[in-house]
């Protein structure tokens, strides 16, 4: 028979091992790019996964009837995405000015549009997914009190 606390133990320990492959996969995407000099197209696995991960997640709070949405929370949220929106565009700029100086060839408007296509489907989900919470965590908290 097993025990809820080493239930609840093994999913923490699962999702800490999701965020730390998410937080790999970033790490990779920003050597790849920046270090090693890669072009977008060479980094495309973790392109999709970086996209995805939070539309998987998304799905499967859904699936279970669970909602991570909270006023507090919400406003941290926000001021995390604008963070990791400001980071991504410093080193997608720093990248593009580096790689233009060393070659006279380059196609910068490639690279810009690969990050703005990612910029703009990354806030699109985060904020589709955000609002889609806020309405189903109402919706769960009204159903599961009428349950009482």
């Amino acid at each position: 028979m097993k025990d809820e606390r080493i239930e609840q133990a093994k999913n923490r320990i699962r999702s800490e091992m999701a965020t730390i492959i998410f937080v790999g996969v970033v790490t990779s995407f920003l050597v790849k790019t920046l270090v090693f000099k890669m072009d977008f197209q060479d980094c495309i696995t973790e392109y999709v996964i970086m996209i995805f991960f939070p539309l998987y997640q998304f799905i499967r709070m859904h699936t279970m009837k669970i909602s991570i949405y909270s006023e507090g929370r919400n406003k941290q949220t926000i001021k995390n995405l604008i963070i990791t929106i400001l980071i991504l565009v410093v080193a997608s700029v720093v990248l593009i000015f580096d790689s233009m100086s060393k070659s006279a060839v380059y196609v910068w408007q490639n690279a810009v549009a690969s990050i703005v296509t990612f910029i703009v489907l990354f806030v699109a989900i985060f904020f589709i997914t955000n609002r889609y919470n806020q309405h189903r965590g109402h919706k769960y908290e009204k159903e599961f009190d009428d349950d009482k």
